[in-house]
């Protein structure tokens, strides 16, 4: 949904950044006949009876995806919808194929030449797959809904595109709050596969309220926001032409987000003829909520259930922090073959015992950015954890430390993910950003660690995973200086953080990191005054790398206003 965002020509999220091999360019825009006037109008274009034969499923071998279809195919054989999800989405189809338009049949060469895309996405599909086909039937929306999220977001609930979007659904900040996904500290609702799904199908289905059945529309509204496909529907009422999907003036992206869907709706129909043997899902959950009866701590969670707390976070990548939220009820998606036992052990479980934290009384002298220190978690966190806005406490008050580092260290120091130090950057700033304590990073690092220089690389401990950063989003009034003063930073460690310029203002609705480094993203445009060596140096990367994930040579140039990208597209 807007504003544009990730699409599968750009790039897929996925569990773990993968360079995209020989991914294809962007397939060809649509042909001009396909907007032309003569196209008589429709009352619902976008749809046809779920049992009416596919007329557009013909093989025309002379289109853009003629090297990826076969004659001499055995037909696949799809089980009964009620034993299989897959074939249960299949069987309520109703949107118009338009297999003959040369946009979807560019499309269906895509998706069939590159199977990682598509398996990748089906693999993390599971999990989900049964509760998203329930909701789309309680509302007798088409089957083809059902494989939005792959177009979306690679069927990723813990998916972010550079525009800000997240989740699998790929909900932008302002319209998570307009569907009321609740998006908090603890929590992030656009990253509930099951919350996102609700609020995504509702959304869906305002919008067909709003076009009048016609989900071609819908689904453009989706994903360019309504004002501009109304807009575009005006224009063309304005030059006497038909007011359908495929005749409207819309964003080169809009333009081939229905092609997409319609692409992978025709692969369904017949994955032989494209040379794929679509996989088989039962038709049951494989995953079911379980309510908390307190805040409960991930990993003893995922203890009690015998799984690991990245398998458990997967599932649950709405929670944003070690533990769930303490003053709000939380359900816990979990393995569905282990529910009963879960809620077992819950029940008999001492409440207080389902949350790692500690406790600090606060002493004369006391401040929180020495408490913070002392416990190995940033000022933000500890905020948070005690509801304290501002950096007043009192002697003799309790607070709640958020899973110390020391608590979080593996058992064996085993080197899992490197760091590249980063200016500014001291042996305290990186334990507390990988939630480890520093006497673990000096021991997997030997004495590398003494002394820190710019570009060195240190290990960090297994058990170790970076937590995204405790964000503010600005308000009218405020500056660098006023914002550090209340977070208990540095201003240069904000402009750090934050990748900010000298000079830089700050501007109100902006969302800036207040504890770590902000999240790299996925693009940057380039501005004037801007060489490959400033934007590597903001970005803490090597020359070579921007060159590298641009394809560009040493005799390259840039201008303004070009997107590099700054990390690769990724396929699982």
């Amino acid at each position: 949904m807007w504003p544009i965002r990730l699409s599968a020509r750009t790039l897929w999220a996925g569990a773990a950044l993968v360079a995209l091999a020989g991914c294809a360019g962007q397939p060809s825009k649509p042909v001009s006949a396909e907007r032309s006037p003569e196209l008589a109008k429709q009352a619902h274009p976008s749809t046809v009876p779920a049992n009416a034969p596919d007329n557009d499923e013909i093989d025309d071998t002379r289109g853009p995806d003629a090297d990826v279809i076969r004659r001499d195919y055995v037909p696949h054989e799809w089980p009964e919808p009620a034993r299989d999800l897959w074939s249960a989405i299949r069987h309520d189809f109703s949107l118009a194929p338009n297999a003959k338009r040369r946009s979807v049949r560019a499309w269906t060469q895509f998706y069939a030449t590159h199977t990682d895309h598509l398996d990748a996405s089906l693999a993390r599909a599971q999990p989900f797959l049964w509760h998203v086909v329930q909701q789309i039937e309680a509302r007798d929306m088409p089957g083809e809904i059902a494989l939005l999220p792959i177009v979306e977001s690679g069927y990723n609930p813990a998916a972010k595109s550079y525009a800000g979007a997240s989740g699998m659904w790929q909900f932008m900040p302002g319209t998570a709050d307009h569907m009321r996904l609740t998006r908090d500290w603890w929590y992030d609702g656009r990253n509930d596969p099951l919350a996102s799904t609700d609020a995504a199908l509702n959304y869906l289905q305002a919008l067909n309220d709003r076009y009048n059945g016609d989900w071609f529309l819908a689904l453009a509204a989706y994903n360019a926001g309504p004002g501009r496909v109304d807009r575009a529907i005006e224009r063309a009422d304005r030059e006497g032409i038909s007011t359908a999907y495929w005749n409207l003036e819309l964003p080169e992206e809009t333009q081939e987000y229905v092609p997409q869907l319609l692409a992978l709706r025709r692969i369904m129909m017949t994955p032989a003829r494209f040379g794929l043997d679509w996989p088989t899902l039962a038709n049951r959950p494989r995953t079911r909520h379980v309510s908390l009866p307190a805040q409960t701590d991930m990993q003893i969670a995922a203890d009690m259930l015998g799984m690991s707390e990245d398998a458990l976070r997967k599932l649950n990548p709405g929670l944003r922090r070690w533990a769930s939220d303490p003053n709000r009820p939380t359900q816990l998606l979990v393995p569905s073959a282990k529910a009963d036992a879960f809620e077992s052990r819950l029940a008999q479980i001492d409440p207080s015992k389902l949350v790692d934290s500690a406790h600090h009384t606060v002493r004369r002298g006391d401040s929180l950015s020495r408490i913070a220190q002392a416990y190995d978690v940033s000022v933000a966190s500890l905020r948070q954890a005690n509801d304290i806005h501002g950096s007043r406490i009192g002697v003799g008050q309790r607070l709640t430390i958020p899973r110390p580092g020391r608590a979080a260290e593996p058992a064996a120091d085993v080197p899992s993910q490197t760091y590249v130090v980063q200016s500014g950057d001291t042996l305290w700033h990186i334990a507390n950003r990988y939630n480890v304590s520093v006497a673990s990073l000096k021991r997997a690092n030997d004495s590398a660690a003494t002394s820190l220089r710019i570009g060195q690389k240190l290990d960090i401990p297994g058990a170790a995973r970076p937590p995204a950063p405790t964000t503010y989003v600005v308000e009218r009034g405020d500056t660098l200086w006023s914002i550090a003063r209340t977070n208990e930073v540095s201003v240069a460690d904000l402009r750090r953080w934050n990748r900010m310029t000298p000079g830089a203002s700050l501007s109100p609705g902006t969302t800036i990191a207040l504890d770590g480094p902000s999240e790299l993203p996925n693009f940057y445009e380039v501005e004037a005054g801007d060489s490959l060596w400033s934007i590597a140096d903001r970005f803490s990367m090597q020359v070579a790398t921007l060159r590298s994930l641009n394809n560009m040579s040493a005799q390259s140039t840039i201008r303004p206003g070009e997107r590099l990208r700054l990390q690769p597209a990724v396929s699982s």
